[in-house]
């Protein structure tokens, strides 16, 4: 734009010269303003969605290391088992036995690989009525390696009865993460307890995810959930997985339920994750998109 045109966009006063301090007109208030596109909010949604499916292959490749000696733990009997089978001459109950045993090895593999390319695979269900226990159980045994194998023994006491609106998978992303974590507390110890624990408070499911290991500090506790302040580069610094991404997109996926998650120091040690999920039986709201 040329000098003289950009004079001929100022206002002109009242002795007709033109002036850049004449007042503007008034800012329309928040309410007369035109209602948005929503294509803004749409991009939004979708990079949310896009983050949530990123942090669950981050989250397979955390697995991938305990998934490869799992693999191994199971392979190993299967091919000594079938080895045995077929030196086994004549012995035909020796033989059935150990083709049974190699069975249900095989199976276990099976499930192993299951899970882990569900967890892959990014097949959006619906939000619907979800038994909490069995999404618990699933995200055990998602973990790859059991984690009774590290010296943590498991408790789980989540009445059956316990439903939230939810989407499974999700959900059981969030408990996997949180899972996770507990593990990676407690095995500097090479001991330690975890305890999954669900209850019924009003209109919410209270699911708590109970380790004693090593502990938040209490003046870290307010920052374990922004992902660029939870990692520690000074300890750590080339450590991608100190990166809170993955509490983080767990708040995230709670608050697509209308759900929230909290953390709080245990006194003994350890701390405990808290998830406040809308109850199925409550009559809760189903969010529209998830």
């Amino acid at each position: 734009m040329t000098q003289s045109a950009a004079r001929a966009a100022l206002p002109a006063g009242e002795d007709g010269v033109l002036s850049a301090r004449e007042p503007l007109p008034p800012a329309r208030p928040p309410d007369a303003l035109p209602p948005a596109d929503g294509s803004l909010h749409a991009a939004y949604e979708a990079l949310q969605r896009e983050l949530i499916s990123c942090q669950r292959l981050a989250l397979l490749g955390s697995l991938s290391a305990m998934a490869a000696h799992e693999f191994n733990n199971l392979m190993t009997p299967i091919v000594a088992r079938a080895e045995a089978a077929l030196t086994s001459g004549d012995d035909l109950p020796f033989m059935r036995k150990a083709l049974e045993r190699t069975l249900t090895q095989a199976q276990r593999a099976v499930a192993l690989s299951r899970r882990l390319l569900d967890l892959a695979h990014d097949r959006p269900l619906p939000v619907e009525p979800c038994p909490v226990e069995p999404v618990v159980r699933e995200a055990l045994e998602s973990a790859a390696r059991p984690l009774e194998k590290d010296n943590i023994p498991v408790r789980v006491e989540v009445p059956p009865e316990l439903v939230v609106m939810a989407r499974a998978d999700l959900l059981c992303q969030v408990l996997l993460n949180l899972v996770l974590n507990a593990r990676e507390a407690m095995k500097p110890a090479g001991r330690g307890t975890l305890a999954i624990a669900a209850r019924p408070d009003g209109a919410d499911v209270l699911i708590e995810v109970r380790d004693s290991g090593t502990g938040i500090p209490q003046e870290l506790i307010d920052r374990v959930f922004n992902p660029f302040l939870s990692a520690s580069p000074t300890d750590r610094p080339n450590d991608w997985q100190q990166v809170g991404l993955g509490l983080s997109v767990c708040r995230m996926i709670a608050a697509r339920h209308d759900a929230r998650l909290s953390v709080r120091a245990n006194p003994e040690g350890g701390c405990t994750f808290t998830l406040r999920w809308p109850s199925a039986t409550a009559g809760a709201a189903r969010p529209s998109d998830v």
